[in-house]
């Protein structure tokens, strides 16, 4: 029982070794900071817009508490004006996410497979995303084009507004990811 717990001990301490992989126990050894090695996050403008619009949502989300709360009358148009920034949030958020290869995808498949095949699997699999978040750009775009002679129900705003820039962050998700499927089968990744 004992030589068990070793063996099984050990090979999680070899998984969590090798880079981009934790071991389902953790390990204390790493350090939780980047080490000094790895370089700083690249911001896109598509981080920059997200951050921005971060900031927006959490001044309206305290103005909604504060009239709310302290003053006894809410406003009515930040409940509705939260959550269509939120949905923007989460868009742009995603196409910011996406030049860092920040997604979250199933591996099971790539761990099994030699390094050419996981290469040209990993290519499509971004190929195929980046056709699906093309075709979301397209409906958000059409959506869109059909709501814009309707507003808000408490802000003068045109709903299109809303479709429109979801088109255009899922149009720059799917770039992103074409992109990123085409480096993986010119075999840029490993360069």
């Amino acid at each position: 029982m004992r030589k068990d717990n070793d063996d099984l001990r050990s090979e999680m301490t070899a998984m969590s070794e090798q880079p981009g992989r934790e071991s389902a126990a953790g390990s204390d050894e790493r350090p939780l900071a980047a080490s000094a090695d790895t370089p700083p996050t690249k911001w896109v403008l598509e981080d920059h817009v997200a951050l921005g619009v971060l900031m927006l949502l959490g001044a309206v989300v305290f103005a909604q508490f504060l009239s709310r709360y302290v003053f006894n009358h809410s406003i009515g148009w930040t409940e509705e004006g939260a959550r269509m920034l939120l949905v923007l949030l989460v868009f742009i958020g995603a196409a910011g996410a996406a030049s860092r290869r920040g997604h979250i995808y199933v591996e099971i498949l790539e761990l099994i497979i030699p390094n050419k095949a996981k290469r040209w699997l990993q290519g499509f699999n971004n190929l195929l995303s980046a056709v699906f978040f093309g075709y979301v750009a397209w409906l958000a775009w059409q959506v869109g084009q059909r709501v814009w002679h309707s507003t808000m129900s408490t802000m003068p705003i045109s709903k299109g507004w809303l479709y429109t820039v979801v088109a255009v962050a899922c149009a720059a998700l799917a770039l992103r990811m074409a992109r990123q499927g085409i480096s993986y089968w010119r075999d840029e990744e490993n360069k």
